[in-house]
Formats: structure tokens, sequence, C-alpha cells
């Protein structure tokens, strides 16, 4: 069942509606404050014009909303930039999994592989995927990588990071290139 709810700071803001997904949501609360905001707005990582909504700790990572769409920090620590490589967009134009839906060792496998296309392989498909990969749903129906043999393709992708969970944003989706094609909700199953 979903509940909404609106921001904490009692303006007219969008309601966001639960989804009721993450097994523990206290330990995934955001971390992801007007300071690092400030931050990510000046790094030129998104679009100029991109809006970024204010930081308020009472919204999930798995809250949905027809206006904002949540973006986890991580990937940008690698380097990428808003809108991302093809290679990885047609990824999630295949999956339909959200943004926020991505456990590290995805983002880490696919950015490798984005990079391997661009230089050295250059009709890299994200259909070429199942050869080396299948995705599975993994804890709060966040989704990984595993690797179809016993030797995976990109060493140490698996690697964990303390708190990347409670490193979220939101940005309005009419803010961002095909901001509205994106989805929101949570996928409870992935297409493999």
């Amino acid at each position: 069942m979903t509940r909404q709810t609106r921001s904490s700071s009692g303006d007219s803001a969008p309601t966001f509606i639960h989804q009721n997904i993450l097994q523990d949501p206290e330990k995934e609360i955001c971390t992801f404050d007007s300071a690092h905001l400030s931050a990510l707005k000046s790094s030129g990582i998104f679009p100029k014009g991109t809006v970024f909504r204010p930081f308020d700790r009472e919204i999930r990572s798995d809250m949905v909303s027809d206006e904002w769409l949540c973006f986890n920090a991580f990937p940008f620590t690698l380097g990428l930039q808003f809108p991302f490589p093809d290679f990885i967009t047609d990824f999630f134009n295949l999956t339909k999994i959200s943004f926020s839906q991505r456990i590290l060792m995805l983002w880490r496998v696919l950015s490798v592989l984005d990079q391997i296309k661009m230089n050295h392989i250059p009709d890299l498909s994200v259909h070429d995927l199942p050869l080396a990969y299948r995705l599975r749903c993994h804890g709060s129906c966040r989704f990984l990588f595993y690797s179809t043999s016993s030797d995976s393709l990109i060493l140490r992708a698996t690697r964990n990071e303390e708190e990347w969970k409670s490193k979220f944003f939101f940005v309005k989706r009419d803010s961002i290139p095909g901001g509205a094609d994106y989805p929101v909700k949570w996928l409870k199953k992935g297409r493999t």
C-alpha cells in the first residue's frame, strides 16, 4: 500500500508517494544535504538550467513524484555526467529500472563497458550484455549484474561503499533532457 507525503518545509511542494519498498528506510535517510547540492550544481555535471529539489530528510529514494526524478550521487563519482552516455542510456531504456535502483556494481560495469565501447569496440551494444552478465534483483528491489561465468569480465566491480544508499537527490523532470521519459517507479523484477 502506498501513502503520500508532502515536503517537510510545509510549502506547496508536490506530493511524493511512498512505494514502501525499502527494507530498512531509517538506515537510508538522505545525507546528501544542501552543501552537497550546492557543490553538485556548480560542478557542471548536469546541464545548465537543471532544477534541483532542496534537501529534505523526509523524502526517501523509493518515493515517486510526477514532477521529480531521483538520482544516487554515486555514478557522478565515477566521472559520469548527465545526460549519461548513449550506452548507459540504452541500458536504462531497455530495462526500465529507475536510476536509484541500481547498485554500485551495476554502475561500475556500465561505466567500464561504455569506455570500452568508446575506445575499442564501437559496435558494442547493451544487447551484448547477456554474454557476460545477467540482471538480478537484490535487497529492497535494487539491481546488480551477476557474471554468467566464474571469471568476472570486470574485476573488483562488486566492492561496496558505506552509506551510498543515503546519498541521493531529486531533479525536476522537465528541467533535464528526456526527463519525462525516465522511469520513476521502482520495478520489483527486471528484464534480463
